[in-house]
């Protein structure tokens, strides 16, 4: 039998297609979002009593994580999850804490511990878990910036337009401030100076990289309610504190310095708790 050199190239590709298929790896869960999966359940179980609102928050958490790390591992055509995909974690109940506030603490900095282990893809939703958490928890008294912090490119770009963001924040609950009603005064007040003090850590942190701008007199309401009462101070209000949580979310989740990254995770999830007066 002779083989025309068609047939030869044919049997050939096809014996190709046939190893690649052979020698694929199977998809796995990633192991860094397994693990945070079971930290999720460990926190829902320790603050079961006393702080049954984070624990149904981390249950909807190991929820999300756990989606995420089938999405990751994909399903195949006909929509099934491979069996190299599914995944188990010990059955080792928590202790329960009588401290949830301490608890709530060290497991926010269990997620930002995680960033720089889990697919670069993942990193918003575990910052928003972040974030959820910290609406929870209580208030950080101080924002550090972490060391080795460099702003370079699209990092410097986004910090200078947060310190812009924070400028106005603060002229506009400024703004907010002479209407709203008398019981919120002194959380808008202080809400100000919060949004003060996140520009002073960005113009810390700018200042070996860049100039950075000082605060303009005056800024504008476009977009946002403008206030003629305590009804519309207070949706101008919620509106501030919720465009500040999306831009720091938003700027921690595409960083590419990792204490960057930090410094944005920690001051949106600051932010975040700031608006919980104002709920």
């Amino acid at each position: 039998m002779r083989f025309t050199k068609h047939l030869i190239l044919t049997i050939i590709t096809a014996l190709a297609a046939t190893l690649a298929v052979a020698c694929t790896p199977s998809p796995t869960p990633d192991e860094a979002l397994v693990e945070m999966y079971q930290e999720a359940l460990h926190d829902a179980q320790a603050l079961t009593d006393s702080a049954p609102g984070a624990s149904a928050l981390r249950t909807e958490h190991a929820d999300e994580i756990t989606a995420e790390i089938e999405r990751l591992c994909g399903f195949t055509d006909d929509g099934v999850l491979p069996e190299s995909c599914t995944f188990s974690v010990p059955a080792i109940a928590a202790a329960p804490t009588d401290d949830a506030a301490a608890h709530m603490m060290a497991s926010q900095e269990q997620i930002l511990g995680h960033l720089e282990e889990i697919p670069t893809e993942s990193v918003p939703l575990i910052i928003g878990h972040y974030i959820d958490q910290a609406r929870l928890a209580p208030p950080a008294e101080e924002i550090d910036i972490p060391e080795g912090i460099s702003l370079k490119g699209e990092d410097l770009t986004r910090a200078q337009d947060l310190l812009a963001t924070e400028y106005a924040a603060a002229w506009a609950l400024g703004v907010a401030l002479a209407y709203v009603s008398p019981d919120l005064t002194d959380a808008t007040q202080e809400a100000i100076d919060r949004h003060r003090g996140y520009a002073a850590v960005l113009r810390t942190a700018i200042d070996p990289f860049a100039d950075t701008a000082p605060s303009e007199p005056g800024y504008d309401l476009t977009g946002l309610t403008e206030p003629t009462d305590p009804d519309t101070a207070l949706a101008l209000i919620r509106e501030v504190q919720d465009n500040a949580v999306t831009s720091w979310h938003n700027a921690a989740s595409v960083a590419t310095d990792p204490a960057w990254r930090l410094l944005a995770s920690r001051v949106a999830g600051s932010t975040a708790r700031d608006t919980v007066a104002f709920a």
